[in-house]
């Protein structure tokens, strides 16, 4: 029983001695308990008492996921990093198992801001699915409500953020876009890591047409529709044109406001053909 760690409590026979460890508080004095149990982790760790493996096995993060017990939880999160994106609590993924809690929202905004420090490329599982297809965030507002949820991701990600967010609504869950743009204004402006701008971004996600959104289409300055999606190489017409939906009204009104593009996307096409036609002869003459 490894010691008495994996013997039940007597008064709960879902949580152990090692789980109860991992969020034992002391009310009165709440640091100390938390630096203490900390202290005899480390020790346990040090005799190979306390395993890497049982923080999966038996939900470490999730029971030690609470404002009294931070620092343990932050230790097991260096020690096992990946369980923040992978690890589950009763089928469903960590993120959502937290904010299904009954507590108050302090342990969701403690676990979404190591997340985010850790995995800001996936704006710390915020859009994180469970097996029916939904968001960690649309767990978040169906549990606090949405003003409380955005109360807190707003402690984690100001409204003056230099992440641009908006992009991962975009990617991950474009039906909470009217949600998130206006508490984000200023992440508009912002271009993503591929050096996407936010109209790029949305012609990208292939879900605008001049029908569904023709005031997207009309915003357009004459420098968007000219400037080239640094991903695809393509202009905003080709862009439309290639995707699932295809829509032809939509290519052939970007296409009417700069139809030299046209004639410009012939040329360097043909300079690449000739440049790809003369690498492979020199490889042969090689």
């Amino acid at each position: 029983m490894r010691g008495g760690l994996l013997v039940p409590d007597p008064r709960d026979a879902n949580q152990k001695s090692l789980q109860l460890l991992v969020n034992l508080v002391i009310p009165s004095d709440p640091i100390p308990s938390d630096t203490a149990s900390l202290d005899v982790m480390t020790e346990l760790r040090k005799d190979n008492l306390l395993l890497k493996q049982d923080i999966r096995e038996h939900d470490l993060l999730y029971w030690s996921c609470r404002p009294t017990s931070k620092m343990r939880f932050e230790y097991l999160t260096e020690w096992d990093l990946d369980c923040l994106m992978t690890g589950t609590f009763r089928n469903l993924p960590l993120s959502h198992a937290i904010i299904q809690r009954k507590q108050s929202i302090t342990s969701f905004i403690m676990y979404f801001q190591t997340a985010l420090r850790h995995y800001p490329q996936d704006l710390g599982f915020l859009f994180q699915k469970d097996n029916s297809g939904k968001t960690s965030y649309k767990r978040a507002v169906e549990r606090h409500g949405k003003d409380e949820t955005f109360n807190a991701i707003q402690q984690c990600i100001p409204t003056d953020t230099s992440l641009p967010i908006l992009y991962h609504v975009i990617k991950d869950a474009p039906q909470y876009m009217n949600d998130f743009t206006p508490r984000y204004p200023s992440a508009i402006s912002l271009r993503d890591e591929n050096g996407r701008s936010f109209i790029q971004a949305q012609l990208a996600g292939d879900v605008n047409t001049l029908v569904t959104d023709g005031l997207l289409f009309l915003r357009l300055s004459d420098n968007e529709i000219a400037e080239a999606d640094p991903v695809t190489k393509q202009y905003p017409f080709l862009t439309t044109a290639s995707g699932e939906s295809g829509d032809l009204s939509t290519t052939y009104f970007l296409l009417s406001k700069n139809p030299s593009l046209l004639e410009i996307y012939k040329e360097k096409v043909t300079q690449q053909a000739l440049e790809e036609q003369e690498a492979r002869t020199a490889n042969r003459e090689k």
